[in-house]
């Protein structure tokens, strides 16, 4: 098509790259350094403004909600039901062999008095 500049035909059908986290970081601490030329730092990554406010938003929800959490509390596990019945049978066995022990050290206990 002939009356199509070349700006034109590349924004034909082209979809924006989406940015790993890692990429997020590091464009929203390049904008935050002082006196960083934002719209340097947004053309060289192909961004808008708009998306630097999304990036931002995310960087500071991650922020608060990693900050909220307890550090010391038990995250909940989720274990399949062949995992806990293994663990299940295991601690069972090794309660009976522990009641055996306990069974013989009184028998070797009365055998030394």
């Amino acid at each position: 098509m002939e009356g199509l500049g070349a700006a034109d035909n590349n924004s034909i059908g082209r979809r924006r790259k989406k940015l790993t986290a890692r990429e997020k970081w590091q464009i929203y601490q390049e904008t935050n350094a002082k006196d960083a030329p934002i719209g340097e730092i947004l053309r060289r990554h192909g961004l808008y403004s708009s998306e630097l406010t999304k990036i931002r938003k995310q960087v500071e929800e991650a922020a608060l909600k990693e900050l909220g959490r307890r550090r010391y509390s038990r995250k909940p596990e989720t274990v399949s039901y062949q995992e806990y019945a293994r663990v299940k049978e295991e601690l069972a066995n090794k309660e009976k062999a522990l009641a055996q022990m306990g069974e013989e050290y009184l028998i070797l206990k009365k055998k030394t008095d």
